[in-house]
């Protein structure tokens, strides 16, 4: 095994890979399905092709929450470790790999774990703790901290992405 960490498109790979076996399946699936003597037999078949189709999907959304994960390593995108709704802040809840903003009339809501990956909206603010250390914040984690932290202070970066 590779010490280097896994990419999205590794990932993708293995989505292949399972789309070929289940390629596979079908195909010995049809070719016994065609004999009577062995028609009986493949009824397990269509079962684990269609697993395969849960696989891939599985694989899918990983790969998709580690392309957002990735993105904010950069430092492009706010990278405070947990989602917020763009519009209403620290509003989501979670459940079964969906999120939606709990705001009434909002209807946001993502196919994915958003409280569980880092944020990933653009930088629009810095956040300075009491203590003086800071960090910078997109629009909703910045207007959450202006309701939570105590003594701190928010201010927007400049139109050139100025951090100060």
């Amino acid at each position: 095994m590779s010490d280097r960490e896994p990419t999205p498109a590794d990932i993708r790979a293995l989505i292949a890979d399972a789309d070929v076996l289940q390629e596979r399946i079908r195909n010995v699936e049809q070719q016994l399905r065609g004999s009577e003597e062995t028609r009986h037999t493949v009824f397990r078949l269509s079962d684990a092709a269609g697993q395969l189709t849960d696989v891939s999907k599985s694989l899918e959304e990983t790969a998709g929450e580690l392309a957002r994960v990735r993105a904010v390593r950069d430092g492009s995108v706010c990278a405070v470790p947990w989602g917020v709704c763009p519009e209403h802040g620290n509003t989501l809840t979670s459940s079964g790999g969906r999120t939606r903003c709990t705001q009434l009339y909002c209807g946001r809501s993502w196919n994915y774990d958003r409280l569980g990956v880092p944020c990933g909206e653009p930088l629009t603010h810095k956040v300075t703790d009491p203590e003086g250390n800071s960090f910078l914040a997109c629009k909703a984690h910045a207007m959450d901290a202006t309701e939570r932290l105590i003594g701190g202070i928010v201010t927007p970066l400049d139109k050139d992405g100025d951090r100060g």
